[in-house]
């Protein structure tokens, strides 16, 4: 099998022969047709399940991520990252016709990183199986039709969301924050945050990481801070555009408004961003706060931040916050972060709170509170 008919035939035999992945096709009755659960509808949080799948993945219970993967496409078919996801899953539970499949199913639902594919560690553990082989050489096979990769710098403009103060006045000076999502978050997802700031004393942006999430095959667009590349060569020049860009943000609104402090939020992912940013720039950024996130790893990356960038930082105010039952990020990474920098001589406070891996109303509020009492 060469072509990509051969892939939608093999897609259409695992709906056939898989019935377990299967709805059974009925004739609606009116009664069912106008019972629906808006509440339950409403109530489903597919980043949430995203975020307990990735981490049973990372603790190798494939059993309980495959589970979680599967609610998501329940409720998203066009989730590519969650098929490929259930691929790596069953190929380590040794189901090399399930890994087959949703291979298949995560390419034909649009992702398209067949390196990745390719150097797949999961896959290895079929490497044996005759009929996964094949199947995994039919998918690398179609996606040498896309050609190769390069990646040219370019400028480009990206879209921000941002909030004026209800009662706004040209005249006043505010703060500014800049509020920057997490991993597949979106300038607009993010903004929900803006309701819970009970403080009417800031101009909130919302800037929209440049990458888009890896993989593709969503119809709702997802978002990276990280340029999602297998190249430290890249990654030295991504990830230093990147702070420019959120420079450049701030700069922006420095210009077009009143503003007196400029500080930085970050979540999950965007937390290291706002670290490596506020701490490049700690002369022009009054403060971070850090959700729920790492401080990136100085030896790992010193292009991203270095050593000596830590230690000509420690100007810079952060407020560290993070959920104690946080199972994306874990808590303790925070706690060792508050000590580094307290070490170093940083002005660092952090908040805890009883919960996950989200931004707590007044967590947040505490956080902004205590950003405003320092000088």
């Amino acid at each position: 099998m060469n072509s990509k008919n051969n892939l939608f035939l093999i897609l259409i035999l695992f709906f056939i022969h898989e019935s377990s992945f299967s709805q059974n096709v009925q004739m609606t009755e009116t009664s069912t047709l106008y019972n629906i659960d808006f509440d339950h509808l409403n109530s489903i949080n597919l980043e949430q399940i995203e975020v307990q799948a990735q981490y049973y993945f990372m603790k190798e219970d494939f059993e309980k991520a495959a589970n979680f993967y599967l609610k998501i496409i329940h409720n998203n078919i066009d989730d590519a990252n969650a098929y490929y996801r259930l691929a790596c899953c069953y190929a380590r539970l040794d189901k090399p016709a399930y890994a087959g499949n949703f291979l298949i199913m995560a390419v034909n639902a649009g992702f398209n990183d067949f390196l990745k594919i390719k150097n797949e560690e999961s896959f290895k553990y079929l490497k044996a199986n005759q009929l996964f082989e094949s199947t995994l050489k039919d998918v690398l096979d179609y996606g040498k039709r896309y050609g190769q990769t390069a990646y040219i710098e370019a400028k480009s403009l990206l879209k921000t969301r941002f909030f004026l103060p209800e009662n706004f006045d040209a005249n006043k000076s505010y703060h500014l924050l800049l509020a920057l999502h997490g991993y597949g978050g979106t300038a607009e997802t993010f903004s929900s945050i803006y309701s819970t700031i009970e403080s009417d004393n800031y101009i909130v942006v919302f800037p929209e990481a440049p990458y888009l999430k890896s993989g593709g095959g969503s119809r709702i667009l997802q978002y990276s801070w990280d340029f999602e590349v297998r190249s430290e060569e890249l990654w030295k020049k991504s990830d230093p555009s990147v702070i420019e860009y959120i420079m450049n943000v701030a700069d922006y609104f420095n210009e077009s408004f009143k503003i007196d402090k400029t500080y930085i939020l970050g979540f999950s992912q965007g937390a290291g961003y706002a670290y490596a940013t506020g701490i490049k720039n700690a002369s022009m950024i009054d403060a971070v706060i850090a959700f729920g996130g790492r401080l990136p790893d100085t030896k790992k990356y010193p292009w991203f931040i270095s050593e000596s960038d830590l230690i000509a930082g420690k100007e810079l105010n952060i407020c560290i916050v993070h959920g104690e039952n946080d199972i994306a990020v874990d808590y303790k990474q925070s706690i060792q972060t508050k000590k580094l920098l307290s070490k170093l001589n940083y002005n660092v406070h952090m908040i805890s709170f009883d919960g996950g891996h989200f931004v707590e109303k007044e967590s947040l509020n505490n956080a902004l509170k205590w950003i405003e009492e320092q000088k």
